[in-house]
């Protein structure tokens, strides 16, 4: 929840909003061969904020008449791809023998 609620404030927060900035999901993958991929999580991601969306959508607004702000429409599937930011999802690992952030300095490297 909290990591929907940051999603939320970062992407929809006036200061950034209109900026359009990309915004990577690095997936450290530390358990090598056993981590789920980029893809996975970013589908696994996608279902979670669907659902804390749709919560977020149903309360009710409080006292002073503000309401909970969301990503979407109480009944919007959300995707990375309907968000007004870039979203890019790769998978590497940052520690270990088997470091691999290729991924992450290949996404730098087209900014």
């Amino acid at each position: 929840k909290q990591w929907y609620q940051r999603r939320v404030a970062i992407t929809a927060g006036d200061d950034v909003r209109h900026s359009k900035c990309p915004i990577l999901l690095f997936c450290n993958k530390q358990d090598g061969e056993m981590a789920r991929g980029a893809a996975a999580i970013k589908l696994a991601l996608e279902r979670e904020m669907t659902t804390l969306n749709q919560t977020a959508a149903s309360y009710l607004s409080d006292d002073a008449g503000s309401t909970q702000r969301t990503l979407g429409g109480a009944d919007e599937v959300i995707s990375f791809e309907k968000l007004p930011h870039t979203i890019t999802s790769v998978g590497g690992c940052c520690v270990g023998p088997d470091t691999d952030i290729s991924e992450l300095v290949s996404w730098i490297e087209q900014l």
